[in-house]
């Protein structure tokens, strides 16, 4: 069976700071050195490596190289991810300008971004071109920012535009006043919202207001910084991922393509939420192991969900439970989950509506983890919470002329702000 090469895009301060995060974490899963490129203690690589990394020659001295394109309208966190892992990465993936977006999501659009797009997408045509079985394109952005906003929604858009069978997941980090005092992220975020409506296959939320609760509860952190928040969407990206990224005699493996057709029953409903267990602070992840059914449980509980609502007061339209770690626990995980379908209001014209993965190679931080992911109703309710701090500033006409000076009309803001509506 072929492996399916997934690229990584990540864009802005927000989203290559996540993608830096992630692309460390599953460099050691795969036994990759996340400074080099080269097999730690020069050991096979693990797992379906190829699935999300490119090899510089044919030998076991050759480096590993991730399939990823990071770009920012300003320089500095790609450089700081140069000075750290610029021997990981292919040089030309690493893209950056000096003008930055000024937390505006029309310079990303139709500004700098627009002029920085050809490189980019150049860069994507020479990923696509290294694959052997093109499995689909994963973008990481905070919709908050100018460039995760604009230039992030000019990407996905122009990628479904070249490539329209290729599978496009949107990871959005969604903004909080708690972790950040942009006060022109709620125009941002719907701005993008429209294109991400129409362009991604999917859009998997992180909602920073949840990410921020769930740090200082679970983690017991007085004030979670960032740093803290992309740790938690790290977990998620890794668990989620480990089904494309590693094969074996009882894992499941799940393309990205097949978790999108099981999640998305229709093109217009494809806002996912997701959860991860178990949430134990990192300084104590190897000395506490939490059960199986205490697992799951967790993971269907409202305080748990990476997204400020509540599912099990909405409907889920469809789900996947995605379990990494030792198979002994199959079993017991089976029984557990068929009693939480149960419990769970599902919505059940949809013949796929639960779906269940296994992978028997453990995360870095815990033997046994899981990552939910959800199609529920109760994503609107985040949605709404947007719209509604938008209006608060549009009714002023709060810093509009920061947009209309950009190139942006009245029209077509009110345009916008009615497209986000649609899906709540």
């Amino acid at each position: 069976m072929k492996v399916n090469n997934t690229i990584v895009i990540s864009i802005g301060q927000a989203g290559n700071q996540i993608a830096a995060s992630f692309w460390k974490t599953i460099c050691l899963e795969h036994g990759i050195d996340p400074t080099t490129g080269q097999l730690v203690q020069g050991k096979a690589p693990a797992g379906n490596w190829s699935a999300f990394f490119s090899q510089l020659g044919e030998s076991s001295s050759g480096s590993f190289v991730p399939r990823a394109v990071m770009v920012d309208l300003e320089p500095s966190v790609i450089q700081q991810i140069k000075a750290t892992s610029g021997s990981l990465f292919n040089p030309a993936n690493l893209i950056s300008r000096t003008e930055g977006a000024g937390g505006n999501f029309a310079v990303g659009y139709l500004g700098a971004g627009r002029e920085v797009l050809p490189e980019v997408i150049a860069r994507l045509d020479h990923e696509i071109g290294k694959c052997d079985n093109v499995g689909g394109v994963i973008v990481l952005h905070a919709v908050g920012g100018g460039s995760g906003s604009g230039l992030g929604a000019l990407v996905i858009e122009s990628i479904k535009e070249k490539y329209p069978e290729t599978p496009v997941l949107s990871c959005a980090i969604l903004p909080s006043p708690q972790i950040s005092s942009v006060v022109t992220e709620p125009y941002n975020t719907v701005f993008a919202l429209n294109s991400l409506r129409r362009s991604a296959d999917a859009c998997l939320i992180f909602d920073n207001e949840a990410l921020f609760e769930l740090a200082h509860r679970k983690w017991n952190i007085e004030s979670p910084t960032v740093d803290d928040l992309n740790l938690l969407i790290t977990e998620a990206l890794t668990g989620l991922t480990a089904s494309m990224r590693f094969s074996g005699f009882l894992t499941v493996e799940i393309s990205l393509r097949e978790l999108l057709t099981n999640l998305v029953p229709q093109p217009s409903l494809h806002f996912l939420m997701c959860a991860f267990a178990p949430l134990t602070p990192p300084d104590r992840s190897k000395f506490e192991e939490m059960g199986i059914e205490e697992m799951i449980k967790s993971l269907f509980d409202n305080g748990s969900v990476f997204a400020a609502c509540s599912p099990m007061e909405g409907r889920f339209l469809s789900t996947a439970v995605l379990y990494r770690g030792i198979m002994e626990d199959k079993p017991q995980a089976d029984a557990a989950l068929a009693a939480m379908r149960e419990k769970l209001p599902l919505t059940y014209w949809i013949p796929t509506a639960f779906k269940i993965g296994y992978v028997e190679q453990p995360g870095v931080s815990h033997r046994k983890s899981m990552v939910l992911l959800a199609n529920n109703t109760e994503i609107a309710r985040v949605l709404d919470r947007i719209c509604h701090n938008f209006d608060k500033l549009w009714q002023r006409k709060a810093f509009a002329n920061w947009y209309l000076n950009e190139g942006m009309t009245e029209e077509q803001i009110n345009a916008l702000r009615a497209s986000a509506q649609e899906l709540i």
